[in-house]
């Protein structure tokens, strides 16, 4: 049993460094609200009084695989972050992904699936919070008061910049218009480089 098991995991770590794949890690340290925001008294960080702009704190870590050439890619993303109130959350998505632009140096990727948000209740503030009704409110026998949404139509931005063969500057957007838009910045490394193919739309 423990022979098979031994050479099963080889076998995944042979496929996956065969694999067109990447990995990619971003400091998620910006939120747009284009409105403002309802709630802008109960978010600490805001750069202005209707909390158009508020900095947060949080990790993005990601995995693409392509499933399609270089057309069509399949990316899971892991966010831990504190929110707009300095609560905690947590942010789950799987996405099919679509270059649209590719040249030597940028890459620009359309993506979108399901996400998962859950964060720390925001009626720990009383009478100060009025909910929008967006969140759904459960008591958690562990964490608490949390407030969740599923998203089956999230949507992902994402523009490389090439700095070599394997390593790329990556920025995202996520946008949830009209309410929210999340800007994060990091690195992404492939597993093997992407061809010289151009892919203009």
């Amino acid at each position: 049993m423990k022979q098979f098991l031994t050479v099963t995991f080889f076998v995944c770590v042979i496929e996956l460094c065969n694999a067109q794949s990447s990995f990619t890690a971003k400091y998620y340290g910006l939120t747009i609200h284009p409105f403002g925001d309802n709630t802008a008294h109960l978010q600490p960080r805001k750069l202005d009084k209707n909390a158009m702009f508020v900095l947060n704190n949080g990790l993005f870590l990601g995995y693409e695989r392509f499933v399609f050439k270089e057309l069509v890619s399949v990316k899971y993303i892991q966010g831990m972050l504190q929110d707009c109130s300095n609560g905690f959350a947590s942010v789950s998505h799987l996405g099919v992904r679509a270059s649209l632009y590719q040249t030597d140096k940028h890459r620009f990727v359309f993506g979108i699936g399901p996400t998962f948000i859950v964060r720390e209740s925001w009626s720990r503030f009383g009478s100060q919070y009025i909910s929008s009704g967006f969140f759904n409110e459960h008591n958690h026998p562990q964490f608490g008061a949390i407030q969740w949404r599923m998203i089956l139509y999230g949507i992902d931005l994402e523009y490389d910049y090439c700095i070599s063969e394997k390593n790329n500057i990556s920025i995202s957007l996520t946008p949830g218009f009209p309410l929210a838009n999340i800007v994060s910045v990091g690195w992404k490394h492939w597993i093997k480089p992407l061809s010289k193919q151009r892919i203009l739309l």
